[in-house]
């Protein structure tokens, strides 16, 4: 039976937007690590998300969609400016 198992577990890659039909999968990675990173930010400055949003002059709604791993349409450069603004 554990044979089975790790059959069925059996680990591809590393980046899990390979696993999935994305374009770009190492753009994709990135962006989900720079997005970890501004999470982690903002949980170690204590930062509510209003203050957070407020601080990176994005729309409160934009923040929860971006924690939420809805962040494909949005540039990398400008996440990357997100963690160099909380990181001030």
């Amino acid at each position: 039976m554990n044979a089975e198992l790790d059959t069925l577990l059996e680990i591809k890659s590393s980046n899990v937007y390979q696993g999935i039909e994305v374009n770009d999968t190492s753009e994709m990675q990135r962006k989900s690590q720079i997005v970890k990173d501004i999470t982690k930010l903002i949980h170690t400055k204590q930062l509510s998300h209003e203050d957070a949003a407020k601080l990176l002059q994005i729309d409160l709604s934009h923040l929860v969609r971006i924690k939420r791993g809805q962040f494909r349409e949005i540039e990398e450069e400008v996440l990357l400016k997100m963690v160099n603004t909380l990181s001030a």
